[in-house]
């Protein structure tokens, strides 16, 4: 039956050209955008590496100093008016205002004092972005982002190495010169990326570092990860190693054993924030630790919002009524130029119910015929977006930022394509199946 369904639709598709090709061009070129957009939030959002424990994830990028002082506030209970003029009743309280605040990332006397102890962190991270760097070789100059991270970062990130191996705890002790880099790091500076370049010297500003391992380049940007060089933590500036402020220059990364864990750890982070002694501080007096998981961090990131609850439900729900909004369009004119291909149809529909076809044979062969349909488009608008994926990446139009066609990107397509076409379908196919056998023939 079905190969009689498919042999019925490849010639069906062949007797209007014209209808054929505005569908499948229509098809095609939606579910191309739908595949670069599930590329981009697999590649932004998903659990790739060095993400693979994002569900566990509690991000620490700040911490914010305030001063607050008690004030008279001024409250207007009733206003009325008598004989022309305006009578005020008030009442005054005392409320503490803040008067000053300072926010930015913490110091590294701070996290390193503070963030180690942490009951509900299994794993803990501290880096710092801390600024360019340039390299030098045969008279030639690059320019590369450099990230400065503890030993235990290669915990809570784990990063695809390629060849070699980590920094580690001795590392971070002795202040080593040696460094980690990405293969895009490794092409730039050596031009090849295998095993023969552990080990070797890169002139790094005015120091020489050998060379320790090479990391797959992430394919999101991320205030975390956006490196091109990672350094042992205590070969950054020794003005930021000793400063005795709370702000520095320095974020923190943790993982809970396990993700229903990580209100925990927030409670436990906001708990050591309104507890934390201030009276060392000269001018503020209290303290605040903005901390979120993995997703309300990226929606802090992206709008500016202190509140990750609020940050989260601003960005997603938009996000995904605007993307319903793009699918539910060219659904809708794909239905309706459905119902006009298949209406043409009638006095066939007519002469098969009357030779003994029923309401569901003719509604699975409608909707056979549009799956055959979305197939050829989607295998089209496959090809055509992993080329405009390879051109995106070979470029670095979005950044560093790469998109994905894994396996799961794939796999998320192939359901998108099932869903379109049976919804494209399924309108058009109903009504055809309640077609009167004496009308269609008439």
């Amino acid at each position: 039956m079905f190969k009689n369904y498919l042999l019925l639709s490849l010639k069906v598709l062949k007797r209007k050209p014209f209808y054929t090709f505005i569908s499948l061009f229509g098809i095609s070129f939606t579910l191309m955008i739908l595949m670069l957009l599930t590329s981009l939030f697999d590649a932004t959002l998903g659990d790739n590496q060095p993400l693979t424990h994002r569900d566990r994830m509690v991000v620490l990028p700040m911490l914010e100093s305030t001063r607050t002082e008690t004030d008279t506030i001024m409250k207007i209970d009733t206003i009325a008016l008598e004989s022309a003029v305006v009578r005020y009743d008030t009442s005054y309280t005392y409320e503490d205002e803040i008067v000053s605040n300072s926010n930015g990332p913490m110091s590294y006397k701070f996290v390193t004092e503070n963030l180690t102890n942490l009951e509900e962190a299994e794993k803990f991270s501290f880096w710092s972005s801390n600024s360019d760097i340039n390299g030098y070789l045969d008279g030639r100059k690059f320019s590369f982002s450099s990230y400065y991270v503890n030993a235990g970062y290669w915990d809570v990130f784990d990063f695809k190495f390629l060849h070699g191996d980590r920094l580690n705890e001795q590392d971070d002790k002795d202040a080593n010169k040696v460094v980690v880099i990405t293969d895009k790091a490794a092409k730039t500076y050596f031009g090849e990326v295998d095993a023969s370049v552990i080990g070797r010297e890169m002139v790094l500003g005015p120091e020489i570092f050998r060379v320790r391992g090479i990391v797959a380049r992430p394919l999101s940007d991320s205030p975390m990860f956006g490196g091109d060089l990672y350094f042992p933590i205590t070969k950054v500036d020794p003005r930021d190693l000793n400063s005795d402020e709370l702000g520095g220059g320095f974020g923190a990364t943790f993982l809970t054993l396990t993700s229903d864990r990580r209100e925990a750890l927030k409670r436990e982070i906001a708990f050591l924030g309104e507890n934390y002694d201030m009276s060392g501080e000269e001018y503020y007096d209290k303290l605040e630790l903005y901390n979120a998981t993995f997703f309300e961090a990226y929606a802090q990131g992206v709008l500016g919002e202190e509140d990750g609850d609020k940050a989260l439900r601003l960005l997603f729900i938009p996000v995904i009524l605007l993307i319903m909004l793009f699918v539910a369009l060219p659904l809708l004119n794909l239905i309706n130029l459905n119902i006009s291909r298949v209406y043409e149809r009638k006095g066939e529909i007519g002469v098969r119910k009357a030779f003994g076809a029923n309401g569901t044979d003719i509604l699975y062969q409608f909707v056979f015929e549009n799956l055959v349909l979305t197939f050829i488009g989607g295998l089209i608008g496959i090809i055509l977006a992993v080329g405009l994926i390879s051109y995106v990446n070979a470029n670095d139009i979005v950044g560093i930022t790469r998109l994905a066609y894994s396996y799961k990107v794939f796999f998320y397509f192939l359901i998108l394509i099932v869903v379109f076409g049976f919804l494209s379908g399924i309108l058009p196919a109903y009504r055809m199946s309640r077609t009167n056998v004496a009308e269609s023939l008439r």
